[in-house]
């Protein structure tokens, strides 16, 4: 692939890995801890729902980020929160470590987040050529589903033998090597002037407020309202997934289910992720539609199939065609989107869909007791099947053609003329 010959691509894509190699097994240890320090799937739900809370707010980051450096962004955020992780280890030695404790931290850390996420989106079509978006895309993906095979596999085991404790201190190290991998990118000459000049004169709220407000006319008068709608029900499922799978996995054999259902999660999104290039040849209405069927055909025989192993087996193949019509939807945006336009529409675009995590988080822990939590796994198959349904009756979704035909104009993320028609 032409993008590993690219350094600054090299460096952001090592960063993310590296990150990652805490974040894959410190989010399956902050779920667990709650859960061991309650023992209730109500207070995961509840942790759930505020530790992704922030998520809903990245909008508010978008214009920051189209005006702030990126590379000064990415380093001192994984400075931020290798500080703001520790704090958990240290209560745990000084012996005032309280699940609130764990919640707020990990509030503050995701709070921190949502400024990482518009950065990277905002970068990879910065240092990568349009034809190439695809492939960045999915070796991006690659490296954050990568090295959750790798650990979250084996994370019910790490727990075990390591603590939860020992994974947060892991964790402090890793993003102190991504902070110094984030700092060795390299942005070009005119990115590094238009960022000196931007930050030469103080960036007033009026400012800030209208170029939100051009992120949201933006989007508004497109089809990724539309888009949006889907991805926020797929957001809603992994919330309410979130919510009550250390009980659920408890249920089915101990805390090792826990690691295999979100290692086979992880595998599945990995496998739609790198075929994301291949179904890029056919049109992406048809693909979404055939997907989302297939995916909820996969979650109900999970429900269905009273086997621990199908049930794991079959809940990670769901996740093949999630990946990869994410992948594709994700690319094809990046690669139509004004670039000045990218960081304000990906903001809004990445709070909607991600408000639903938390309220399904909420949701599902608070049903867990009234419905079981069995019955609020199988909802999932229907939600799925909701998500092809729709495509299946818009015109204009199903219609979408593959991706290097699809044009702006057509989907109001150029000049959007004449959207509204649809």
């Amino acid at each position: 692939m032409s993008v590993l010959k690219n350094k600054n691509f090299l460096f952001l894509f090592w960063g993310r890995f590296v990150t990652n190699i805490g974040d894959s097994i410190y989010s399956v240890a902050s779920m667990w801890l709650v859960f061991e320090l309650t023992k209730s799937s109500f207070y995961t739900g509840i942790a759930g729902a505020l530790i992704l809370l922030p998520s809903m707010f990245e909008f508010l980051v978008g214009p920051l980020v189209d005006k702030w450096k990126l590379k000064s962004i990415m380093v001192y955020t994984q400075l931020l929160q290798a500080i703001l992780i520790s704090l958990v280890p240290i209560s745990y030695f000084l012996g005032f470590l309280n699940v609130w404790l764990v919640i707020i931290v990990m509030f503050l850390a995701t709070c921190i987040e949502q400024i990482v996420y518009p950065a990277q989106q905002s970068a990879i079509p910065k240092i990568l050529e349009n034809k190439d978006l695809v492939s960045g895309n999915s070796l991006m993906t690659f490296a954050y589903q990568g090295t959750d095979i790798i650990l979250i596999g084996i994370s019910g085991l790490l727990i075990s033998y390591l603590g939860a404790i020992n994974i947060f201190i892991i964790n402090v190290f890793t993003f102190i090597v991504a902070c110094l991998l984030f700092r060795s990118l390299k942005l070009s000459q005119a990115e590094k002037q238009k960022k000196l000049e931007e930050n030469t004169f103080k960036f007033k709220i009026n400012e800030y407020l209208k170029e939100l407000n051009l992120g949201r006319k933006f989007i508004m008068n497109s089809i990724i309202p539309k888009i949006i709608f889907p991805l926020a029900i797929v957001n809603f499922i992994f919330g309410m997934i979130t919510a009550i799978m250390p009980e659920f996995s408890l249920n089915i054999g101990g805390e090792k289910y826990y690691g295999y259902f979100l290692a086979t999660m992880s595998i599945a999104m990995l496998v739609g992720a790198l075929l994301s290039n291949f179904f890029s040849k056919y049109p992406l209405g048809l693909f979404t539609i055939i997907g989302f069927l297939i995916s909820s055909v996969a979650w109900f025989l999970s429900y269905w199939i009273q086997s621990p192993v199908f049930t794991v087996l079959f809940f990670g193949l769901a996740f093949i065609p999630i990946s990869s019509v994410n992948i594709l939807i994700t690319s094809t945006l990046q690669g139509l989107i004004p670039e000045d336009m990218i960081g304000k529409v990906f903001a809004w675009y990445s709070s909607i869909t991600a408000l639903f995590v938390p309220i399904g988080s909420f949701i599902g822990g608070t049903l867990a007791s009234t419905i079981g939590i069995d019955n609020i796994y199988g909802l999932g198959s229907v939600a799925l099947l909701s998500i092809s349904v729709y495509w299946l009756s818009y015109p204009i979704m199903r219609k979408i053609p593959q991706q290097m035909n699809i044009k702006a104009d057509d989907y109001g993320l150029s000049n959007q003329k004449n959207f509204q028609k649809y």
